[in-house]
């Protein structure tokens, strides 16, 4: 067994279909290679916008001179 081997934890994560369908679709989006990989990466997103929301930063959206302040409850 590799060191790697022995620091990783395996979790076990039950989907609806809808959630595993999204999640195939992310996937594909993100040209990831597994489930594993989507849910690492949304894990760094969700943890940095907790980051910048504990520090009163706001979530923008903008698209040439469209600008939408995003809210997401958590």
């Amino acid at each position: 067994m590799s060191t790697d081997d022995r620091t990783r934890q395996r979790v076990q994560l039950d989907f609806s279909q809808d959630a595993f369908d999204r999640l195939e679709q992310i996937k594909r989006l993100a040209d990831a290679k597994t489930n594993a990989e989507v849910v690492r990466n949304a894990l760094r997103v969700y943890e940095w916008f907790l980051q910048q929301k504990r520090e009163g930063f706001k979530l923008r959206s903008v698209k040439g001179d469209t600008v939408r302040e995003v809210e997401l409850l958590v």
